[in-house]
């Protein structure tokens, strides 16, 4: 049994370079969106800064609007932070490794932007991104 599974690892399993490039998030030819570009760039400040703890939704939240609001929009608002915090994780991850002109960040920066516009539209300027 042990034989067939070292066979399956060996027939699955490619030389360094291949297996790099496979992991490898595919890098966008066309550029990034200079409005995601520079709203990633915030989001890099603000956790550099200390403003944003990656492990901390609360710390997305603007105090003095977040106070002001009734508790179904508190509730909503905590929700989108988990959610909000989760996507900075994963941005921050790919940024610091290097991979900043891919789909997978592009993406996940217009996501994460779109997702704050969405909510703050509804509760005022919810976040401090």
């Amino acid at each position: 049994m042990a034989n067939t599974q070292e066979q399956q690892i060996k027939s699955v399993y490619k030389d360094e370079a291949t297996q790099k490039m496979l992991n490898e998030p595919l890098k966008d030819p066309s550029g990034v969106d200079p409005e995601d570009q520079q709203f990633l760039q915030l989001i890099v400040n603000l956790i550099n800064e200390g403003k944003i703890n990656i492990y901390s939704p609360s710390s997305l939240l603007n105090e003095p609007v977040y106070l002001s609001l009734d508790d179904d929009k508190k509730s909503k608002a905590d929700m989108e932070a988990n959610n909000l915090i989760t996507a900075i994780r994963e941005i921050k991850d790919l940024y610091d490794n290097g991979f900043t002109e891919t789909f997978q960040i592009k993406n996940l920066v217009a996501k994460l932007r779109d997702n704050k516009e969405r909510i703050e539209a509804v509760a005022g300027d919810i976040f401090i991104i």
